[in-house]
Formats: structure tokens, C-alpha cells, sequence
């Protein structure tokens, strides 16, 4: 473990982009952390937040166990701390975790009987602070821990990816994230690694010439002619059209920045590179179709996302104002930017 860390104190501003990298585990978890970060390159440029279940009086060794894993700085976690690139940040036994900016935040752990979903608090900040530059990953572990904090970092178009259940020791934590259908990958730790690697050193801006490198060389649109943008907007095109015959939503008219950033990220998940070849299998699957449609319909703005705000305004709000009511009068209400089309079901 690094004997020296960062100063909480220092005014430095995290970088403009920086993909911070949670990994929820509990038993069985250790294993799964050392095969992951053995595989996992030192220079990634992705700083990467440990959350290990342990006991409040807990003596960890997992900095001296991971060490021989990994050349990457592993600090203990402290209040403040700034994340930095290709370094590992460690929960410390009896705390919590959230992030904010870039740093990190410790909170007490809740006392007993009370439970505390140490990993779910922690991704939802993450998906909160960082967005698409958010990655959740849930390994080996008992209970379904991660599972609820994995749909937010969906929500916000990061990437989320699971321990193959048969890998694990503990499955339990790893089927109960699966089950709730946010999952983007599901492998053992060895290829959670190497997929994790090549989404990190993707170029992130669209679908450009390392995407599109085996165009055909000729073509009667004459593409080859055409800038960079055309390319890109054709082949947004074709995709479009492709999952408007297959479910009937029409994404022509979506943002191109959106649609290249969703895509692009299917293209790393699914293993390919080649936006022909992807072409192609979006045309087979099915499967394929409908994930980069709920990929593209990512609901952000799900309208009872806020559950302590929707329950104060049952049983505060509207019945006050029905009290006042007078029966003569009408009372409306107004929902905005409403993504789910639940406000019809009120």
C-alpha cells in the first residue's frame, strides 16, 4: 500500500475526462479482485473504487493482496481524496462511500439492526457524479448489493458488467444484478479485464476511420468522396432504419451525438470494430435490436425515480389539497419532461 497519498487539501480539479471504475464484492470477492486486476492493465488512464464488504473491526490486507496483482497506486480511501488515473482506492473497514467532483466522501456506516447497502450507495453516486464516464462491475458476493446502484449507472448511460455467476464463489450478488436486466456484460474477472481495457482505450468522439475502416472502396454513393460527417450520418442512417423496421421507433431524428456514443459502446460490448460487421448481427439478432434500443431509450428522467419526494407529496401534499378543495373548483397538474409515460398511469 502506497505510503503516501493524495492531499485532500490541494486545489487541483479532476481531469476533463475520467472514467472511475466501481467494483462491488463480498465473499468470495478477494479471489475475483486479484483475478481481475492481474489481467488488468497499469495504464488504463481509469481510476478504479473498491467497495469490499467487511466487518466494522475488520484488520483488511486486501492493499498487500493486491499489490502483487497490480503496479497501480492503491490508497486507503479519505475524506476529500481527488481521484487520480491508474490508481486504486480501497473502503475502509466501518465506512461508506460516496463521490462528488471527482472526490471522495466517507460517511459512518448505519448501526444494527439497520441495513446498509454499502456498494448501492456508492454506484448511485457514481452514476450521479460521473454519467457515461461512470463503470459499475459487480463480482462474487452474497445478496443483492449492487444490483439497484448497477440500473442507475445504466440509467446514465455508463457501462455496467457482472462476474459470470459460475466463476463466482458466491453467486448470489452476481444473479441478482443480472436479473434486473441493466447488465451489459456478464464474464469471468480475466475477461471483465480485457473487455474493460479495450473500452478504456476506445476513441470515445463517434464512429470515425478506426470504426468505419473497411468501407468498401467503391460504392454508387460515391462515399469515399464524402467528409467524415456523411460517413458517420449514413451510417446512423442504416441503423436507424433497421430498428424502425425491427420495432417500429424511428430514431432518425435523434441526436447524432447520442446515437454515436450509444452505438460505438455496443460495438465495444458486443466485440466488435467494424461497424459493417455490427451492421450485420444487428440485422440477425433480435436480441442485439432490442438492447441498443433500450440503450438509446435510456430513461434518466423515470418519473418516480425520487421515492421519498413522491411519498411526502401522497401523504402531505395532495391531501392538503383536497382539503381546500372547493368541489366547484377544478384542480389540474402538470408533469414535465417525463421520459416513461408513467404520469398516464396516476
Amino acid at each position: 500500500m502506497n505510503s503516501t497519498s493524495p492531499d485532500p487539501a490541494q486545489p487541483s480539479q479532476p481531469s476533463q475526462s475520467l472514467y472511475v471504475v466501481g467494483i462491488g464484492s463480498s465473499a468470495g470477492g478477494i479471489p475475483a479482485l486479484e483475478e481481475f486486476f492481474a489481467h488488468m492493465p497499469a495504464d488504463s488512464g481509469a481510476a478504479f473504487v473498491v467497495i469490499q464488504h467487511f466487518p466494522p473491526d475488520f484488520k483488511s490486507k486486501m492493499a498487500e493482496v493486491l499489490h502483487r496483482r497490480t503496479a497501480m497506486a492503491i490508497y486507503s480511501a479519505e475524506e476529500g481524496m481527488l481521484l487520480e488515473p491508474n490508481s486504486i482506492y480501497l473502503l475502509p473497514p466501518g465506512k461508506n462511500l460516496t463521490i462528488q467532483a471527482r472526490r471522495l466522501h466517507l460517511l459512518d456506516q448505519p448501526g444494527e439492526p439497520q441495513p446498509n447497502f454499502t456498494i448501492d450507495l456508492f454506484f448511485n453516486a457514481l452514476a450521479a457524479d460521473c454519467g457515461t464516464e461512470a463503470i459499475g462491475i459487480v463480482l462474487s458476493g452474497v445478496g443483492s448489493d449492487g444490483s439497484y446502484g448497477l440500473r442507475s449507472i445504466h440509467e446514465q448511460g455508463g457501462v455496467t458488467l457482472v462476474q459470470e455467476p459460475s466463476t463466482a464463489e458466491w453467486d448470489g450478488m452476481p444473479k441478482s444484478a443480472i436479473e434486473t436486466g441493466a447488465v451489459h456484460r456478464v464474464l469471468p474477472p480475466r475477461d471483465l479485464a480485457q473487455l474493460l481495457d479495450t473500452i478504456l482505450r476506445a476513441p470515445l468522439p463517434g464512429l470515425n476511420t478506426v470504426l468505419i475502416s473497411n468501407l468498401v472502396q467503391s460504392s454508387s454513393l460515391n462515399l469515399l468522396d464524402e467528409t467524415d460527417d456523411t460517413l458517420e450520418s449514413f451510417y446512423l442512417q442504416r441503423v436507424a432504419r433497421i430498428l424502425a423496421k425491427d420495432n417500429r421507433v424511428d430514431f432518425s431524428h435523434y441526436k447524432s451525438n447520442t446515437l454515436t456514443r450509444r452505438i460505438q459502446r455496443r460495438l465495444l460490448l458486443t466485440g466488435y470494430r467494424d461497424i459493417e460487421a455490427y451492421i450485420e448481427y444487428l440485422k440477425q439478432s433480435a436480441e442485439e435490436r432490442e438492447t441498443l434500443r433500450g440503450s438509446l431509450l435510456i430513461s434518466v428522467t423515470r418519473f418516480f425515480r425520487d421515492e421519498l419526494a413522491w411519498c411526502y407529496l401522497e401523504n402531505e401534499i395532495i391531501p392538503q389539497l383536497f382539503q381546500d378543495l372547493n368541489p366547484l373548483e377544478e384542480l389540474r397538474c402538470w408533469v414535465a419532461a417525463c421520459a416513461t409515460g408513467e404520469e398516464a398511469k396516476i
